[in-house]
């Protein structure tokens, strides 16, 4: 089991060499990359560590209703991937977030079909495996299609190849009410990334609030509804231990990238190091 991190909520990630040289002389094995960028993979390779995921800027303007402009983002998240391919790399993290966040996701559903199979088309015949990132956005129109199990019987039935995945985040799940590991026996085949990330509840503040953001206060923390939060694996709900045993009967084994979004370590960089420290001691502790 590879154990990497996802740089993005990270202060470390101001100075991404120093984040890939830091990872791997503290043993962790892989690093996502926020780009198919040549400088970003020859920095991983001096670190010793294997590339995660890649981002690609492009994917943020292909859900739109503007058919020129849709058909532009297309084309440039092709060459996108094109160049990702000849770095080697092998996921594709996509957040499926219309431009139009006020979309209803039944319309942008309509909107992804037009596009969907030529991307994953593209991705199949370069090797590619596109993970779909399950955050729901923000509230209260959670408009990210790809997060449910309602959508993604929807988009696999579209784009049954299995290029076309998930990027398995149990996190949000979890705060979404969903069975994270119901969906590892449904679609645990297109597992092809995982965020290591986990969720805490209050029930002080769930008791006050019900699922409804705070009236007449903000979160205690970053990442937060109040009534729930986002934490390290380890320190929420999340059962990793048969999160690890269920992918691996699958015969699956795709890296844990920690996502840092826990507000306990996301202030500063000692903060961040400390986090991530404890999220690779507890993913071993559960994965021998």
């Amino acid at each position: 089991m590879k154990i990497g991190v996802r740089p993005g909520p990270l202060h470390l990630n101001r100075d991404f060499n120093a984040l890939a040289q830091w990872l791997g002389e503290n043993d962790f094995d892989s690093l996502d990359l926020t780009a198919p960028d040549a400088n970003q993979k020859k920095a991983l390779d001096e670190a010793g560590l294997v590339p995660g995921s890649f981002d690609c800027p492009s994917l943020g303007g292909l859900l739109t209703e503007d058919e020129g402009a849709r058909t532009e983002a297309a084309a440039s998240l092709k060459e996108e991937l094109s160049q990702a391919a000849a770095l080697g790399l092998k996921t594709f993290f996509a957040c499926f977030v219309p431009v139009d966040r006020t979309a209803p996701r039944a319309k942008t559903f309509e909107i992804w079909k037009t596009v969907a199979p030529e991307i994953v088309e593209h991705c199949e015949s370069l090797g590619i495996n596109l993970a779909m990132e399950p955050w729901p956005g923000p509230a209260p129109e959670y408009p990210t299609l790809g997060t449910t199990p309602e959508q993604w019987r929807a988009m696999f039935a579209v784009v049954p190849a299995n290029a076309l995945g998930l990027c398995y985040d149990p996190s949000h799940m979890a705060r979404l009410g969903i069975d994270y590991l119901r969906v590892l026996r449904e679609f645990g085949d297109r597992v092809h990334h995982v965020h290591a990330k986990d969720t805490a509840f209050d029930d002080e503040v769930l008791y006050l609030t019900g699922q409804m953001p705070l009236s007449f206060s903000a979160p205690a923390f970053k990442c937060s509804e109040g009534w729930w939060r986002y934490c390290i694996p380890g320190y929420g709900v999340v059962d990793w231990r048969s999160i690890v045993t269920d992918l691996l009967a699958l015969g699956r084994d795709p890296v844990f990238s920690i996502e840092l979004e826990d507000g306990v370590y996301m202030d500063d960089e000692d903060g961040n190091r400390c986090g991530l420290l404890a999220s690779l001691d507890y993913l071993r502790s559960v994965s021998r």
